[in-house]
């Protein structure tokens, strides 16, 4: 299913697609002071009216683990260079909240706030499902999604920001709510044009429980980027 969509989505006689890979590897301290190892992996395809992207996060620690494996889809909404239409398949095994393995899918549209070469803003709306034991039974819970992403670039440094709302609106079996709050900031300084150094925290907030430290991420990775000379 992968391999099918990240082979459409463009006239090769009109426009061939630019592919480019981005890898880290780092260092992670998550807020109890537990410290692990970070790793991440991503290749990015894009043409004037397409967008795929392919990422795997891996974050290890010494009795837990965090592991992720994401798919996002994009293009432009009929004749509308301002909004897209977007859908995200992501697999999930996060030990620090008991999750084995969780399958995650949304879809929805996207509005192109701001589009130029030194950053760009997005807003996106959509419905999202997911199951969080994906391997003992078929409960899906359902939201409604919102998200909010901040690029900006500053000379040799660049800054992200990344929001996302999930709320839930159906009863699972158990009455758990699963409503949460993602959120992603990062720093790059670019020392050549080809490497980085990436350093940020990552946040999963769940509104029906407790704050923890022990879903709040703080990572500092080396990154390694290149273009790749590929025609698919």
């Amino acid at each position: 299913m992968l391999a099918l969509n990240l082979l459409n989505g463009h006239n090769p006689d009109k426009e061939l697609p630019r592919w480019k890979h981005y890898s880290r590897i780092g260092f992670i301290r998550s807020g109890d002071n537990i410290k692990g190892l970070a790793t991440y992996l991503r290749f990015k395809r894009t043409t004037s009216y397409t967008f795929r992207d392919l990422r795997f996060y891996g974050h290890f620690f010494n009795n837990n683990q965090e592991i992720r494996l994401r798919q996002k889809t994009s293009r432009r909404f009929m004749n509308f260079d301002w909004i897209y239409s977007f859908n995200t398949l992501f697999y999930e095994r996060n030990t620090f909240l008991n999750v084995d393995l969780r399958y995650h899918y949304n879809q929805g549209l996207g509005w192109l706030i701001r589009n130029t070469d030194v950053g760009n803003s997005t807003i996106e709306i959509g419905l999202a499902f997911d199951n969080s034991d994906y391997l003992q039974n078929n409960q899906k819970t359902s939201y409604v999604k919102n998200g909010f992403t901040f690029d900006q670039n500053i000379s040799m440094f660049s800054i992200k920001t990344e929001c996302n709302y999930f709320h839930q609106f159906n009863k699972n079996i158990d009455g758990s709510d699963q409503s949460r709050v993602q959120i992603l900031g990062e720093f790059e300084w670019k020392l050549k044009r080809w490497i980085s150094i990436i350093g940020g925290i990552k946040h999963d907030l769940y509104l029906k429980k407790l704050f923890s430290l022990d879903q709040t991420f703080y990572f500092l990775s080396l990154e390694f980027n290149k273009a790749l000379l590929w025609n698919i």
